[in-house]
């Protein structure tokens, strides 16, 4: 209940962020406010402040700005659909860009501070740190009866070497218990009190979840400068974001193969790397031991994930709104309100759909 708890108050803030891009750039762009609200209603506390009415709500779901005319059918003076398309683009793009800064912002903390290991992939490696902690395999699930768990090993502890060779990541560590199946195999672990060589003899080669029984982690941070800190946390922002974007494009693309997959008992390749709100409870569960730096890169992540998914013209997203007027402008035809909010309606469903599709998979993979 904690690591909900803890999800909701941490999305609810990125969303809160969001939003007050969104008023930011109306109020830069002549578009009047007519309420900010902190959580969604029932309301608890408001007061009107020149134009704006700022509320208080119950739910700590984030937050909403509405705006004057936000079906762009009301042309008023300081209504959005008075705007021009030039300002209208900006105002709906404004929550991306504020998600986006905020990746940047906690990455730039995590950079002076120790930013956790993402791998050469996300990393500047034409960037020098000003410091490089050892890599270390964390064990960050051991299953219950398992070989590993016989042997005493437990969540949080580190394997160092397998067979007297030192490991460094999940894949050697696969690798080499895959290679000796069947074994006995000494592996040398670092516990909270102390370092010893556990003997633990492996599932045989038959067996179909694994011959250890655990989860593990490659950990170690890096530091940068002030100047090169700003460098990697821009670059790693755009690269968290562009492979968001493939992992989306991804999953629409397989999106049969998902439907297909319901009636089996597996997992679709397009499925594994991506995660709902029940996989998000449990990623975070899982990384919340290894410390804040770890929450606070999760955060990062998930401000990304909102940005990238805002930034796609999908209905009932920024994205979506931003697709309607411009194919407006270019065809120079107006959508009717009642055609734009169904075209909405029906996105915002299929989105929907999808987000419990993804979550029919978390529970496969997770339970």
């Amino acid at each position: 209940m904690f690591t909900v708890i803890i999800i909701i108050l941490l999305f609810a803030s990125l969303v809160l962020l969001h939003e007050l891009g969104h008023f930011i750039m109306a109020r830069r762009n002549g578009v009047e406010a007519e309420e900010f609200g902190v959580g969604f209603p029932p309301k608890l506390y408001g007061k009107q402040i020149g134009k704006t009415f700022y509320s208080i709500n119950l739910l700590p779901l984030g937050g909403f700005v509405r705006m004057k005319g936000e079906d762009a059918a009301d042309t008023e003076p300081g209504s959005f659909g008075a705007a021009s398309f030039g300002s209208q683009t900006k105002i709906l793009f404004a929550g991306v860009v504020m998600n986006l800064l905020t990746a940047v912002v906690l990455l730039y903390v995590l950079a002076l501070t120790g930013l956790p290991g993402l791998g050469p992939q996300f990393e500047p490696t034409f960037l020098h740190s000003t410091y490089a902690q050892p890599k270390q395999l964390l064990l960050v699930e051991v299953v219950p009866g398992s070989p590993a768990a016989q042997a005493g090993l437990k969540r949080g502890d580190y394997v160092l070497t397998a067979n007297g060779t030192m490991l460094t990541t999940d894949v050697q560590l696969s690798d080499f218990t895959r290679n000796h199946a069947g074994e006995t195999v000494s592996l040398g672990v670092k516990t909270a009190s102390g370092t010893h060589v556990a003997q633990i003899k492996l599932l045989p080669p038959t067996a179909k979840d694994g011959y250890l029984g655990v989860s593990s982690q490659q950990i170690y941070k890096l530091r940068y400068d002030p100047l090169r800190a700003v460098v990697a946390a821009g670059y790693i922002t755009f690269v968290l974001l562009w492979e968001t974007l493939l992992g989306v494009f991804s999953l629409f693309w397989h999106f049969p193969s998902l439907i297909a997959g319901l009636f089996g008992h597996g997992v679709p390749a397009a499925a594994e790397a991506t995660s709902g709100p029940i996989g998000i409870v449990f990623i975070l569960k899982s990384i919340s031991t290894l410390g804040w730096s770890y929450v606070v890169l999760f955060m990062a992540n998930i401000s990304v994930a909102l940005a990238a998914f805002n930034i796609l013209p999908l209905p009932a997203l920024d994205g979506g709104r931003w697709f309607v007027l411009a194919v407006q402008k270019v065809t120079g035809r107006k959508w009717s309100a009642d055609a734009e909010a169904r075209y909405h309606a029906v996105g915002f469903l299929c989105l929907i759909g999808l987000m419990v599709l993804i979550s029919v998979y978390d529970v496969r993979k997770f339970f």
